[in-house]
């Protein structure tokens, strides 16, 4: 039950994430480094571009 609990949250929380970053501007995305078409990859793969 734990395991489904910890998923339902972890996916709010992606979600969020996802619709926070869609609302910003592209020129904001651009200074973070991502595009709009990026979005949803870079909230979902942990490492994605981190150096």
């Amino acid at each position: 039950m734990f395991h489904t609990i910890s998923r339902v949250a972890r996916s709010i929380r992606l979600r969020r994430a996802e619709n926070d970053l869609r609302q910003l501007p592209d020129h904001m995305l651009k200074d973070i480094g991502i595009s709009r078409s990026e979005i949803s990859f870079a909230v979902r793969e942990r490492n994605y571009r981190r150096t």
